[in-house]
C-alpha cells in the first residue's frame, strides 16, 4: 500500500495550483510527510497546509509530475 495526500490550502491560507491532485507521499523521505514532487511537507508540526490523506492498494495518483516521477523510477534496471 502506498499514501496518498491532496493539500488543498497551503501554509498561509492560500489555494493550492492543483486542489483536486493526490500526489505520492514520498516513501523514501524519513524526515518527514512529503509529496513526491515539491516535497512539501504536511502534517502535524510540519505545516499549517490543509490536506487529505488516504491509503491505497493501486492507483490513485493524478498529479501528472508524479506520475512522470514514479516512470522514470520504474525505468532503472536494477
Amino acid at each position: 500500500m502506498h499514501m496518498l495526500v491532496k493539500i488543498t490550502a497551503n501554509d498561509d491560507g492560500d489555494p493550492t495550483d492543483n486542489p483536486d491532485d493526490w500526489h505520492l507521499v514520498d516513501p523514501s523521505n524519513h524526515q518527514g510527510a512529503a509529496a513526491l514532487c515539491t516535497q512539501y511537507f504536511f502534517g502535524d508540526g510540519e505545516s499549517a497546509a490543509e490536506f487529505e490523506v488516504k491509503d491505497v492498494k493501486r492507483g490513485g495518483i493524478t498529479c501528472q509530475l508524479c506520475l512522470d516521477m514514479v516512470k522514470s523510477f520504474k525505468a532503472v534496471k536494477l
